[in-house]
């Protein structure tokens, strides 16, 4: 009796075990299968995040180079496209953005830069360009040095006509080292692909894929097994009609993920390739053995270490996408930020510190509204901005704001960002970053000052006084008097043919810093030309007397400040200046009626015997 209750207990307990065995193997399996699925979506999320930033990150390059070559454009339109000295200091700042900036002739004839080594001319982005469309060019061209190069085609428009064509050359080598440094590629391989699937860029990091710049990713894939849903001719379709895709692929027994996204750059797409795995990434297997009790015990040792392994891959993967932010925010000292809708909620990665503290929590619910209390007041259209854009299509934002930093100032940042929606086309979450633009702008303001000033002088040139005065004239304001004087070198002519035009210039520049140092801030200074100046100052006068006494005493300081000699150790050259003066609007209300009235004023002074000033004989002075 005892024995049968033995034997019924093991065979319990053989039960129990095997059943045990048997539910943790089925257990173990289908977990598998789950954390095997979970890894897959962790691969794809990376894949996809690392596509969205880097195509937002491309299409930032092409942007940047677009616009600093239309803001050069508009600059020179009226520039003397011959004088390749003021044409090279204009473009110095733009060096580090390009292998050469060239310029070319409406027959496409170089007029400054390299192009003679190219034949850009013949090119559809030179047409375009010719149609006053700035562009960049679908083709690749070699440069003279035998390197693969984009160009980039901005057009100089005067009077609403094309007077010529930027050229800007940008390495194809230079491309990919940009997409390299921003971390993205930490992660896999980028590959710039036309809408016929020809290699246009790639980094390549993995060696294994064997693509390059002669590769045609259609026909690349026709060697693969495309599979995740799609097949080579659903990528295709994707890619020609510039459709967001995602597909997985094995070649040469590796497997990969891809994300294609099209970009705004002439329907080119983006596409990032994660690193390839030997293992096939939508199946798992695991195999079941005989059935006995150490067996049991090294299948229960195994499952808690597989068990242990997939929970240190998944926390692994999730790192690793935090990381893909840490990278980017490397750039330039990037802030990255998150906005959700539903439930709102507003999370600022700001990982130096600059703005919030290090740790901060995220806004939630209303409180995310706080943020624009970091906002310059005169950027607050932004907020609107904003709104405008979530209830439009559109995925990308950019724009510019100045943002309070913890030290109480504040920076020029550049917004930039994506939004994902619903599939009813309502946003779902707003990925974007801060990026500091302040060198930009101060750029941006270096550029827009040697378009304004004089080379020479450093005062206002011709162009842009008149400008400025005409604006000033516009106000009309009945208690202000907007006095011109035009002052001309007596004697110029002397210094440069006895003493040089070296001495020439110095006079014309110490003519300038002397205007500049009598009427300082409260005045347009300007030089029209050769050796002749303007300036244009505001006076609010009680009376007619006043107002006289004011431009005569103007009017002796820079008569007396012009009375200079010059030599050169041999000879001696005297100068002086004429000086006429005119007032708006006793003597006209428009620049080119108080222009000829001074230059009335100042041929007096000229036939007068010069140094000495006239002030016109408008009804002011009949008194």
């Amino acid at each position: 009796m005892k024995k049968n209750k033995m034997i019924n207990l093991k065979k319990i307990c053989y039960l129990l075990l095997i059943i045990s065995v048997l539910s943790g193997i089925f257990t173990v399996v289908c977990f598998g299968r789950e954390l095997r699925g979970n890894n897959v979506s962790n691969i794809k999320k990376v894949v996809n995040s690392n596509a969205s930033i880097g195509k937002a990150y491309f299409e930032e390059i092409f942007s940047e180079r677009i616009s600093n070559m239309e803001i050069l454009a508009e600059r020179i339109s009226e520039q003397d496209l011959s004088n390749r000295g003021e044409l090279a200091a204009v473009f110095e700042e733009l060096n580090g953005y390009f292998d050469d900036i060239s310029i070319l002739d409406i027959n496409g004839i170089r007029l400054y830069g390299n192009c003679l080594y190219k034949s850009v001319s013949n090119s559809e982005g030179f047409e375009k360009a010719l149609d006053k469309k700035a562009n960049v060019a679908d083709e690749i061209t070699i440069n003279y040095e035998g390197n693969d190069e984009i160009n980039i085609f901005a057009p100089v428009i005067y009077k609403n006509k094309v007077r010529a064509v930027i050229v800007g050359s940008m390495l194809l080598r230079d491309l990919k080292n940009k997409l390299i440094a921003s971390g993205i590629t930490k992660y896999g391989s980028v590959i710039i692909v036309s809408d016929s699937g020809d290699v246009l860029a790639d980094t390549n990091v993995s060696s294994k894929l064997e693509i390059s710049a002669d590769t045609n990713i259609f026909t690349y894939l026709n060697e693969c097994k495309v599979y995740g849903g799609i097949d080579n001719s659903g990528v295709r379709t994707s890619i020609r009609n510039a459709r967001e895709t995602d597909f997985l692929f094995r070649y040469n027994k590796y497997n990969y993920i891809v994300t294609t996204v099209p970009t705004h750059i002439n329907n080119w797409s983006f596409m990032f390739v994660s690193k390839g795995s030997r293992n096939n990434l939508s199946e798992f297997f695991i195999t079941s053995k005989s059935m006995n009790f150490i067996k049991i015990l090294l299948v229960n040792l195994i499952c808690i270490m597989t068990l242990l392994i997939f929970a240190v891959k998944s926390r692994e993967k999730l790192l690793d996408i935090e990381k893909i932010y840490d990278a980017v925010s490397k750039i330039d000292k990037t802030i990255i930020f998150q906005y959700y809708f539903n439930p709102k909620k507003f999370e600022l990665k700001d990982k130096f510190g600059i703005i919030i503290d290090k740790g901060t929590k995220p806004l939630m619910g209303e409180a995310i509204y706080d943020v624009y209390d970091y906002i310059h007041p005169d950027d607050l259209s932004i907020r609107s901005r904003l709104r405008k854009f979530f209830e439009s299509k559109e995925d990308f934002f950019t724009s510019e704001v100045r943002v309070l930093n913890r030290n109480g100032e504040y920076d020029w940042y550049r917004v930039s960002g994506f939004v994902e929606r619903e599939d009813n086309g309502s946003p779902k979450c707003f990925i974007g970053k801060l990026m500091d633009a302040s060198k930009q702008i101060t750029m941006e303001k270096n550029l827009v000052q040697r378009a304004e000033n004089d080379m020479l002088t450093g005062v206002l040139n011709k162009k842009t006084i008149e400008e400025k005065m005409g604006l000033l004239l516009n106000e009309n304001k009945s208690d202000r008097y907007y006095i011109f004087y035009m002052v001309d070198l007596d004697n110029f002519k002397n210094v440069n043919d006895t003493l040089g035009h070296i001495y020439g210039d110095k006079a014309i520049a110490d003519t300038g810093a002397e205007l500049s140092k009598i009427f300082k801030n409260d005045a347009l200074v300007g030089r029209l030309g050769g050796d002749e100046f303007a300036v244009c100052s505001v006076y609010d006068a009680f009376d007619d007397e006043s107002l006289k006494e004011y431009i005569i005493k103007k009017a002796e300081q820079v008569k007396k400040a012009n009375q200079r000699s010059y030599t050169d150790g041999v000879n001696v050259v005297n100068i002086t200046s004429s000086i006429g003066v005119s007032v708006a609007p006793k003597d006209g209300n428009d620049f080119e009626t108080i222009y000829k009235k001074a230059d009335s004023a100042l041929y007096h002074s000229k036939n007068t015997g010069k140094d000495r000033y006239t002030l016109y004989n408008g009804e002011l002075w009949k008194k």
